[in-house]
């Protein structure tokens, strides 16, 4: 026992990223040929030449990004860059405005805030399984709210039937006397892929209604989706925004967040936001944390001429789309030769593959195969950590360029032979 620090920041220190280790030793095939494959980690590098140039065409003209700006939640500029950029994008029912978002220091800030400003500690928030378990750390650690997990078993989670889970956990709960407050959706979903029906969010709606619950949707993956031939009913992204929520739930109970971190493959620029259309008291509690969630005022500024660029903005997005879906290509392609099981997707940065079901040995638990990873010097991340219903998958990222996905995909097949 470290008697130096107090017992919180013990645990605190329990909770350092795995994958810290993988970033200190990243591969790379002349400066570091021995170094580690990471295609666990969701980052989407495949614009980053273009944001690259984008970012060293700009100029510090003014000392006010050198301040505190215009206050702790982003720049009027940004705001009102925001509302361009997602009334153009996420096409809202009703055109978002500057006063119905607060700026963050990435997504990750705002889904905290969700956790601060809508529930009490000990509450409870639905998420189904499979999903990002590190939404267990953003609605846990500080805020101190539980994750109450959705078990779907053969139901589709894409599916109307899945609303109907969620309405018998709330139920469930709360004769435990557990206080349900709302469901958190990662839309698109993080880790299967897809995109969910417009019927289905209007189910849950239905059932945030019924319960008097909050739904807070993660659409950090938005705009990050592509044509997948091989998926004949494949569901087109649908944001909570563009909805009429007041016909399905009470709208100041409904809220978005999005963030630059996936979509523009820059989650080092630290640019969230949270978006609630109808509650501006919650916008008020968050900018009252807002000390904690300072975007830096240089990002600010990047952002807001990158967003304002409507032409450059809309040639990104287009092609961001079109090198996933090369990747998805030739990522199934490559699982198809091998023989590789694994669920089709046309959203986020993922495909979910079995491997599993070709390791040529008795023992074919998740911990197994990523100690065969780790030999291989690759990192994936397996179904486990999502809280797979199914032991055996794994999270496989597409968005690295063509010689990080081939020397992945070469290791990763030598660790289960």
């Amino acid at each position: 026992m470290n008697t130096t620090i107090s017992a919180r920041g013990v645990s605190f220190a329990e909770k350092r990223p795995l994958f810290f280790d993988v970033l200190d030793n990243l591969w790379h095939p002349e400066s570091n040929p021995d170094g580690i494959i990471n295609l666990g980690l969701a980052e989407n590098s495949l614009l980053h030449p273009e944001l690259v140039d984008f970012i060293n065409s700009q100029r510090l003209d003014s000392p006010h990004a050198l301040t505190y700006g215009d206050g702790f939640s982003g720049s009027k500029s940004l705001h009102k860059a925001l509302c361009r950029f997602l009334n153009r994008q996420f096409r809202p029912h009703v055109l978002l405005e500057p006063s119905v978002m607060v700026v963050t220091a990435g997504a990750s800030n705002a889904v905290e805030c969700c956790a601060w400003s809508l529930f009490e500690s000990g509450d409870y928030v639905l998420v189904g399984r499979p999903y990002w378990t590190t939404f267990q750390h953003l609605f846990g650690t500080r805020a101190g709210v539980n994750v109450l997990e959705v078990s779907f078993g053969l139901v589709d989670p894409f599916g109307i039937e899945a609303s109907e889970l969620y309405d018998q956990a709330c139920i469930r709960a709360r004769e435990a006397g557990k206080r349900v407050k709302g469901i958190l959706l990662c839309s698109p979903n993080n880790p299967l892929g897809q995109c969910y029906p417009r019927d289905v969010l209007e189910s849950l709606m239905k059932v945030c209604r019924k319960h008097h619950i909050h739904l807070i949707s993660d659409e950090i993956y938005g705009l990050s989706t592509w044509n997948n031939p091989q998926m004949e009913h494949g569901v087109r992204f649908t944001s909570v925004l563009s909805l009429e929520v007041e016909k399905f739930m009470d709208p100041s109970m409904a809220h978005v967040v999005w963030g630059m971190s996936k979509d523009f493959g820059a989650t080092g620029l630290r640019i969230g936001c949270l978006i609630s259309q109808q509650n501006p008291a919650f916008l008020a509690s968050a900018e009252g944390i807002s000390l904690f969630n300072f975007p830096s005022s240089l990002a600010d500024n990047t952002a807001t001429a990158l967003l304002m660029s409507d032409e450059y903005v809309d040639s990104l997005v287009a092609l961001n789309r079109h090198r996933l879906a090369e990747s998805c290509r030739f990522v199934t392609e490559f699982l198809r030769a091998h023989q590789i099981p694994f669920r089709e997707s046309n959203a986020a940065l993922f495909v979910w593959v079995n491997l599993a079901a070709v390791v040529h040995a008795p023992c074919r638990s998740d911990d197994e195969i990523l100690e065969r990873l780790r030999r291989r010097k690759v990192y994936i991340t397996s179904g486990k950590t999502y809280a797979s219903e199914e032991a055996g998958w794994f999270r496989l990222v597409i968005a690295h360029p063509r010689e990080v996905l081939e020397e992945g995909l070469r290791r990763m097949t030598l660790s289960l032979e």
